[in-house]
């Protein structure tokens, strides 16, 4: 049974909760489903049905923004919310047990999953190919306009006759549930820098179900809830990656100018400003 506690759980409790889960093992056989999804490989499918969510944003342009948002993923920062926490000292590395704490309606819960891999390096995908599989995603929910939208892509080439090859390079990695976690499933976090247009992007894809009567219970919550962490999570990221893409940006001189102003408006604000 995962913990329900009225106040936050402490690290001990934290880590109890992953112990037993680890000593368990996983909820489902598929762990590590998510490497190259979208789509599920076939063993992940053959297990039963999943709910797949996968949304994506741009937070910036370049390496700087790439190396920004990685070390922010590195140390759980989309994961650093009011409502729901990992802690940021939580390594990164396959084996590694991690407890996610989530206040919903007043309650805390404490549940055990697992980091299954992590992986950087480049990539490269033709563009048309990649529309094509963003488009099957939405299928179900826009069917009759992705029909469309199909259509017209095949009809287009990218420069002229030419297939656009797009490269760059990437960091991700996924945790999955283990045993007396509410769900089933497993959620990826990626950071893709797209150098053909030197675009960066955060990327969130999950697939799950419901493991225990509760979560089947008030699954319509938990969907709205998962919704919940992913918008606010992507926008955590993006501000955080903007600004210290900013900061990182500007001279010494200019970060001390800065500084300065800044200490100068906190003093006039407590009063103690010099006229």
């Amino acid at each position: 049974m995962f913990l329900i506690s009225l106040t936050k759980p402490t690290s001990v409790q934290q880590e109890a909760v992953c112990r037993k889960g680890s000593s368990l093992g996983f909820n489902f056989s598929s762990a590590g489903s998510s490497l190259n999804a979208p789509p599920l490989p076939a063993a992940a499918e053959e297990e039963g049905w999943w709910n797949c969510d996968h949304e994506r944003i741009k937070v910036g342009y370049g390496k700087k923004a790439y190396e920004a948002t990685k070390n922010l993923l590195a140390s759980w920062g989309q994961f650093q919310l009011p409502w729901a926490q990992v802690d940021s000292a939580t390594p990164i590395k396959p084996g590694s047990n991690v407890c996610v704490t989530a206040n919903v309606f007043g309650l805390w819960t404490a549940v055990p999953l697992q980091v299954v891999y992590k992986q950087e390096g480049c990539w490269q995908r033709d563009a048309e190919q990649e529309q094509q599989q963003h488009h099957k995603q939405q299928q179900g929910q826009h069917r009759q306009q992705e029909t469309d939208i199909a259509s017209n892509n095949r009809k287009r080439s990218w420069f002229g006759s030419r297939k656009q090859q797009r490269h760059g390079r990437q960091m991700s990695y996924a945790h999955a549930c283990l045993h007396t976690h509410y769900l089933a499933g497993e959620e990826r976090f990626k950071v893709e820098w797209d150098k053909t247009d030197d675009s960066v992007w955060y990327d969130i894809y999950t697939y799950s179900r419901p493991q225990h009567p509760l979560a089947f219970l008030g699954y319509p919550v938990v969907r709205v809830l998962q919704a919940q962490f992913r918008q606010q999570s992507m926008r955590a990221v993006a501000r955080s990656a903007a600004q210290y893409t900013v900061d990182d940006s500007l001279d010494d001189s200019t970060r001390k100018r800065v500084e300065n102003f800044e200490a100068g408006f906190v003093s006039t604000a407590n009063g103690r400003g010099r006229v």
